[in-house]
């Protein structure tokens, strides 16, 4: 049920990401606002008038509606930025979507995500550039992220499909259409191993302002984004600016100094926006990442880590992580009251667990055992 005020919400005219976060601060859910009476809403909204009546009259309903029963015939998953679910790296972002669409089998909170983008007019040495930083990367258990559009992007996705390396695809349009139409076939197997991923509701159509508004978010899922072969103008260039605003990793592949397509890497490197990718293993040793062929490897490497961890924690520190271990997750006051911790040591406490990377904070102040 609270799907349908969480999508109705997301489809309030004029309250974005930042007036969302204020407003769910003074509401406890979408459906309180929609339950709320005029002088409320007025002192809340003041004389946004268009606003206040969209809620009043939830004008937005019933297309809304329609999204959710496409939704639910399609296996698709909504997301809401309150929900715990909700990709944990977005929430990093101010600029978030405050809903999301997403369809495929993989967990969108992997511990690795990297973006590989670049031109539509890619290059043979583009293409072969992108193919051996995915197959590079297929030993570090990574999540890799494009925006299924012609050149580096889908070569990216495919190549990853080859390398059984889960990867996601960003799209600026509804989850209703495969845009270009040449990538169904692609997008259909990505579907088997990661996913389709848009802010968009059905019946939005490809047009040019959306994709730039998607780059946000291929640099926002990411630990890292790759840029492969670049106009010194073009979405690829964007996404790098949005990860360096992000503190995201940037790397870029140097070019030929008179390919128009290399302009745009060989100037993020020139003027320090992006590390200069030397050879293929610079990206796991900038991101101090270990390899591991298989990910049973890669989880066996980090038990060992987190248990040598969690052998050294200080007696408070072990009390606190071993109460949100039992409770799978927990919120600040339940960890308070049950494990007689006053607030401002107990936030100390937290902090140190999460800098350890043993435990991670969910929206709400709750809080769970990083695996």
């Amino acid at each position: 049920m609270s799907n349908i005020y969480n999508l109705a919400f997301a489809n309030i005219n004029g309250v974005g990401p930042v007036i969302a976060k204020a407003i769910m601060e003074v509401f406890p859910s979408t459906e309180a606002l929609f339950s709320e009476n005029r002088k409320a809403l007025e002192a809340v909204f003041g004389k946004r008038e268009k606003i206040i009546n969209d809620i009043l009259n939830k004008t937005m309903f019933a297309k809304c509606e329609k999204e959710l029963e496409f939704i639910e015939k399609y296996n698709i998953k909504l997301y809401f930025f309150k929900d715990k679910d909700y990709p944990y790296k977005l929430l990093q972002i101010p600029d978030l979507p405050i809903c999301l669409f997403y369809q495929g089998n993989m967990d969108l909170n992997m511990d690795r995500m990297v973006a590989v983008v670049g031109t539509r007019n890619s290059t043979e040495y583009g293409r072969e550039v992108t193919g051996e930083i995915i197959s590079e990367l297929r030993a570090y258990n990574v999540g890799v992220v494009s925006g299924l559009a012609y050149g580096i992007d889908s070569i990216a996705h495919q190549k990853s499909l080859e390398e059984g390396i889960p990867t996601f695809g960003v799209l600026g349009h509804g989850l209703d259409i495969i845009y270009p139409n040449q990538n169904f076939d692609l997008s259909q197997s990505m579907l088997n191993n990661g996913g389709l991923i848009t802010e968009y509701m059905t019946q939005t159509r490809p047009i040019p302002q959306n994709f730039p508004k998607r780059n946000r978010i291929i640099a926002g899922l990411c630990d890292a984004v790759i840029c492969v072969e670049a106009a010194k103008k073009g979405g690829a260039l964007l996404t790098a600016d949005l990860a360096n605003q992000y503190n995201r990793e940037v790397f870029a592949v140097p070019g030929r100094l008179k390919d128009t397509y290399s302009e745009g890497c060989n100037y993020l490197i020139q003027t320090q926006r992006a590390n200069i990718l030397h050879r293929f293993s610079d990206i796991p040793t900038i991101m101090n990442w270990e390899p591991g062929t298989q990910l049973e490897l890669f989880k066996e490497t980090r038990s060992s880590k987190i248990s040598l961890l969690i052998s050294k924690l200080p007696k408070p520190e072990r009390q606190i992580y071993d109460y949100i271990y039992e409770k799978k997750e927990a919120s600040v006051d339940e960890i308070s009251i049950d494990c007689s911790k006053s607030l401002p040591i107990l936030a100390g406490i937290l902090l140190s667990l999460e800098l350890e990377g043993l435990v991670r904070c969910l929206p709400g102040k709750v809080y769970k055992v990083i695996k």
